[in-house]
């Protein structure tokens, strides 16, 4: 089997903090979204890892530190901007042909987190396709997602069942049963994938409505658990809140002193923290906070910051901010 990983968005949405980080590369429970995705896929597994030129050297870094380059390939898009990119389905298409892969493939989002996802329930037969779903509370957040309408008799076998059909972002869903950006493709498929990418490169969900258009079976798979699109700060927020294990996690080299520290607070390496009051926040490295009260944010590496109070604030990398009559802590 082999595994493509999907990271070459630029999350301008996620901006400034995605400015100089990708969106897979961000911090959850002390380690990168890519680490935890990571963690699901068997070391023996070959991973072919999607990107573009603006964050190649990070990712080559992070597959370093993760100790992955033994069976990690990065393929790179000629691409600086969201305007140059070849799209999803384009890059796949194009890897497909770069790596001559003709074997079954699993396709995983890279700004995802799923925390209870297993590859082997993925994994579908040569002649066909495989989705991961999961359920939404209503059709209205539904609309957000590629959307698939299951077999009448799906809860019969919920880790392998039958997709009618498949809709990307439908203004009227048919379900609440979503796609996650998790799936898996058997080799008999590649060329259908690499025909439709040339018509419609972008949207990832449509080979799944041209294969049922070609008669071809789509399955799919329900996992339980936590599922995160780190698709907004709040998203990213939602996770880290939700997914870091200790109330306070601190990396290597910080310095605390007469610090409040309550909900989910992660301190990156070389911090030095002093006399503030942080809640549920993330620090990255090398940043030095005095005199702050801080709350529901994320602060960039290296920014100087003292006597702030902050809520709900995104801090780009390098800022440095003195307030000279700060309130007291």
């Amino acid at each position: 089997m082999k595994v493509l990983i999907l990271a070459g968005g630029f999350a301008t949405r996620l901006w400034p903090l995605s400015e100089t980080h990708a969106k897979p590369l961000l911090l959850i429970n002390g380690k990168s979204i890519l680490a935890h995705l990571y963690d699901k896929i068997p070391a023996e597994y070959e991973v072919i890892l999607l990107t573009n030129k603006k964050f190649e050297a990070q990712f080559a870094d992070e597959i370093k530190k993760i100790n992955r380059t033994h069976n990690t390939t990065i393929f790179c898009e000629d691409a600086h901007s969201d305007g140059e990119k070849l799209g999803a389905l384009g890059a796949i298409s194009l890897a497909c042909e770069q790596f001559h892969i003709n074997e079954n493939l699993f396709i995983l989002a890279g700004d995802n987190i799923l925390p209870d996802l297993d590859l082997e329930k993925l994994a579908c037969k040569e002649h066909e396709g495989k989705i991961v779903v999961r359920t939404v509370p209503n059709k209205h957040e539904a609309r957000k997602f590629g959307v698939i309408e299951p077999a009448q008799n799906w809860q019969e076998n919920p880790f392998n069942f039958e997709v009618a059909t498949f809709e990307e972002k439908p203004n009227e869903p048919k379900s609440t049963m979503v796609s996650t950006g998790f799936m898996c493709l058997g080799k008999d498929n590649i060329p259908v994938l690499q025909a439709y990418a040339k018509k419609s490169p972008d949207a990832l969900g449509g080979i799944f409505m041209e294969l049922l258009h070609q008669k071809i079976p789509v399955k799919a798979t329900t996992v339980s658990g936590d599922w995160f699109d780190i698709g907004s700060f709040t998203t990213y927020l939602e996770a880290h809140e939700k997914l870091q294990t200790e109330p306070v996690l601190c990396d290597q080299n910080t310095y605390q002193q007469n610090n409040k520290l309550s909900g989910k607070v992660f301190i990156g390496e070389n911090c030095v923290i002093e006399n503030c009051r942080l809640h549920n926040t993330i620090i990255y490295p090398n940043t030095k906070l005095k005199n702050c009260i801080i709350s529901q944010s994320v602060i960039d590496e290296h920014c100087e910051l003292d006597g702030l109070d902050l809520n709900q604030k995104f801090i780009r990398q390098q800022t440095k901010l003195i307030n000279e009559n700060p309130q007291t802590i």
